[in-house]
């Protein structure tokens, strides 16, 4: 399998594998430093998560750009409707740059955000926080039914690989599936417990995420005719 793999794949996983590792051993051994140090608000998790949607965020617009001629209109909508996933999701995670540039957030934001920031996800709606119930429950039952239904179906039925195929669907390699999966029993099943464990999970698939979307399994369907 790995001598299948693309070039970017056989230099990211290994790094990528490290990252959680030196993550989880700092977990364990000093909660205290990985919570208050690598993911506190700004800290090193938090960037590389930006840097990561960043670059996925590039490639989808560097798809739709390169084959708007080529494809159809659901084709470029689908890879539009990803760089505006990852441009929104880069720019949760800094609330919009807020901290940067020492903005203070309107009385609304105040009021109704539980950090008092600039930002969506961490929004309180009747005592429930918006990030539980969208960015953890609905995002992660489509990330479920992304990648072990439509991985399954587009190796079996050749109706909805067509579909697949016409939307511009980029389909996970069954080792991606395996990345995706190995990242959150290392952070659920190891360092649950630790304060903001999250913020280290968010930031190893979003290049989890990147490498899916830069080489899938049907990658033939976005190089240049």
């Amino acid at each position: 399998m790995f001598n299948q793999m693309h070039k970017v794949e056989k230099i990211a996983y290994p790094l990528i594998a490290l990252y959680v590792l030196v993550g989880a051993v700092v977990a364990l051994l000093d909660p205290v430093t990985f919570t208050k140090v690598l993911a506190r608000e700004d800290g090193i998790f938090e960037w590389l998560t930006v840097l990561a949607l960043s670059m996925s965020f590039v490639m989808c617009v560097h798809r739709v750009v390169v084959l708007r001629s080529a494809k159809n209109g659901v084709f470029i909508g689908v890879w539009c409707f990803l760089a505006v996933v990852c441009f929104f999701g880069a720019g949760e995670e800094i609330s919009w740059g807020q901290r940067i540039f020492n903005i203070e957030s309107s009385d609304w934001f105040k009021q109704n955000n539980a950090q008092s920031e600039t930002n969506l996800h961490n929004l309180v709606v009747e005592g429930k926080k918006v990030n539980k119930i969208i960015f953890s429950m609905v995002l992660g039952l489509a990330l479920i039914t992304y990648l072990f239904v439509f991985t399954t179906l587009y190796r079996r039925s050749e109706k909805f690989k067509q579909l697949c195929d016409y939307m511009g669907v980029p389909i996970a390699h069954w080792h991606q599936v395996i990345a995706w999966v190995a990242v959150a029993l290392v952070v659920e099943g190891l360092i649950k417990h630790v304060s903001r464990s999250s913020e280290l999970f968010e930031s190893a698939v979003a290049f989890v995420f990147f490498i899916n979307i830069y080489v899938p399994f049907n990658k033939q369907l976005f190089e240049r005719e």
